[in-house]
């Protein structure tokens, strides 16, 4: 820990992770890294410049070891968050005195979720896809949590496109019946869209929990700007033709399924 007396920098970015860390208590490894850049660029030039000076580095670096780790404390200030938890795919901290519980983990990955996968990145990918596939957008209504769409192709031809930041988000939604009330006002096919994750992980636990009966489920990527399948097969060859890898996706959904059945056994 350095022996020098605090700045005023250093208490009020410590501060104010402190405050944050004891209001979520559990946040993912990205959220906590995105705080971090908040806070320091709320200071100053000089303020960070004479910040940097007397922790000599990288000053988003060693406050997230400040933050997650025992051993490079860097201010008495520093919120302590070092145990650490695999959940889904993705790296969480929590308080140590803290006993967190599965429904804070999964908020958390959802907070996280949003930030990561915002809409709007979505959206763009399903519009340039569907637009090759012959489709137009119209009917375009955002919610809390999610983002609906129509695509026409012709009046024999329209699909009810629902969007998620997360596959994880998906049974909130069905869960309330808003997925079947708007679905069947809608008509047409149904399709549900979300992000890749960074593991399989939400996908299994999506697959053996959840029933979504009809309803497509699509994978987006947005760094590639492409579209797999999930669940479903759409009997529009121009959508088929237009999937990045759709025999890859499938295989790898059929081997999750046969590992699924095994452990059941």
């Amino acid at each position: 820990m350095s022996e020098e007396q605090p700045h005023l920098e250093d208490v009020k970015i410590f501060e104010a992770l402190s405050d944050y860390c004891q209001e979520y208590k559990v946040v993912s490894e990205g959220e906590l890294a995105l705080k971090i850049r908040e806070c320091l660029e709320s200071l100053s030039a000089a303020e960070r410049e004479e910040l940097e000076r007397k922790l000599g580095g990288n000053l988003k670096e060693l406050i997230f070891k400040s933050i997650t780790t025992r051993e490079e404390k860097i201010s008495v200030f520093s919120p302590d968050m070092h145990t650490k938890v695999n959940y889904q795919g993705e790296v969480f901290y929590c308080l140590p005195t803290h006993r967190y519980m599965v429904e804070e983990l999964e908020e958390a990955f959802l907070r996280w979720a949003k930030i990561r996968s915002p809409l709007s990145a979505l959206r763009r990918v399903v519009k340039i896809f569907m637009e090759r596939c012959g489709y137009q957008i119209k009917n375009e209504k955002r919610e809390n949590n999610h983002l609906e769409m129509i695509a026409l192709k012709d009046k024999d031809k329209h699909i009810h496109i629902f969007i998620f930041p997360s596959i994880k988000s998906v049974p909130y939604f069905i869960e309330e019946n808003q997925l079947l009330s708007a679905a069947s006002e809608a008509g047409g096919k149904k399709v549900i869209v979300v992000p890749t994750e960074k593991t399989p992980a939400p996908f299994i636990s999506f697959f053996r929990e959840q029933d979504v009966g009809d309803v497509l489920i699509w994978v987006a990527d947005v760094e590639r700007s492409s579209i797999d399948p999930f669940i479903g097969i759409h009997e529009d060859e121009a959508i088929e033709n237009n999937f990045a890898n759709p025999e890859q996706a499938r295989r790898a959904v059929s081997i999750w399924m046969k590992k699924m059945h095994f452990f059941d056994l």
